[in-house]
């Protein structure tokens, strides 16, 4: 058995500066699309719930937005503070969305980037509906890589294949460097609609493009909590083979990936 017993969503405060330095973050049209729609005001609070290490607060106390971050793992809070206690606009709570036990202050957004999936599905809605304003917005967004063929895929598939079988099973290819979200419906949309607590759910999606070098890919997946959860010796040995591959190929390449993000007015 290749894998080691932890909980998944717990695994990565263990690479949390890799995870900060490696894992890119959304291209700016994100954020213009969810404050216009969301008609986020700079006197609401934003409550990031997941907030890692800060990836999406960074741009919204950039454009003048108080925000409160809401990370169960010390070592990824930790860094979040570090990089955005500064501006005076930015607090962290290590906590869980369920575990939080809020403030006063109701919020006018709740977000959620690369990290709604890792939430209770029996509890979200309505947690967040209990922290946010009168006609507050709930918004999830994803980066997802694009399944493309690049020269080095066959190669890095008999490697996954021989070292991390059980990798077969997932519903997406784990060998790209990107998130794979998990929801209870068919769609996000579908989810929200279903809570039963928002309003029509608007939806937004922009592709990009990253050129990604041998050693950030690699690097990259050891941030990825499929990856994390195999024993160290496993992961190690997969890791080194691919970087081979990606380096018989020119050393680099380029990854396309598209945002998704799904905002939701609270009805009730």
């Amino acid at each position: 058995m290749p894998f080691e017993r932890k909980s998944q969503s717990l695994v990565f405060g263990e690479v949390a500066e890799i995870y900060h330095r490696y894992r890119p973050g959304y291209p700016d049209e994100l954020f213009e699309w969810m404050l216009t729609t969301c008609e986020t005001l700079t006197t609401d609070l934003v409550v990031d719930v997941g907030c890692g290490t800060g990836k999406a607060s960074a741009p919204l106390i950039g454009r003048g937005y108080e925000v409160i971050g809401l990370e169960p793992d010390p070592s990824m809070a930790s860094i979040a503070l570090r990089e955005l206690q500064e501006s005076g606009l930015f607090s962290v709570e290590e906590a869980t969305l369920d575990g939080w036990t809020g403030t006063a202050r109701k919020a006018g957004l709740v977000i959620a980037g690369q990290s709604w999936h890792w939430t209770n599905p029996a509890t979200r809605f309505q947690r967040v509906g209990s922290m946010l304003r009168s006609n507050g917005w709930l918004c999830v967004f994803w980066n997802r890589p694009e399944q493309g063929e690049r020269l080095f895929d066959a190669a890095t598939d008999l490697i996954y294949a021989e070292l991390a079988p059980e990798f077969k099973n997932k519903p997406y290819p784990v060998r790209l460097p990107g998130s794979k979200a998990a929801i209870s419906a068919e769609t996000p949309t579908e989810e929200i609609e279903l809570s039963g607590l928002f309003g029509p759910v608007e939806e937004f999606q922009i592709a990009w493009e990253l050129k990604i070098s041998t050693h950030e890919h690699v690097q990259n997946l050891r941030t990825q909590s499929d990856h994390r959860m195999l024993k160290s010796s496993v992961l190690d040995d997969l890791l080194n083979q691919v970087a081979e591959q990606i380096d018989l190929v020119g050393g680099s390449y380029r990854q396309s990936f598209t945002t998704h993000a799904y905002a939701a007015k609270l009805s009730v």
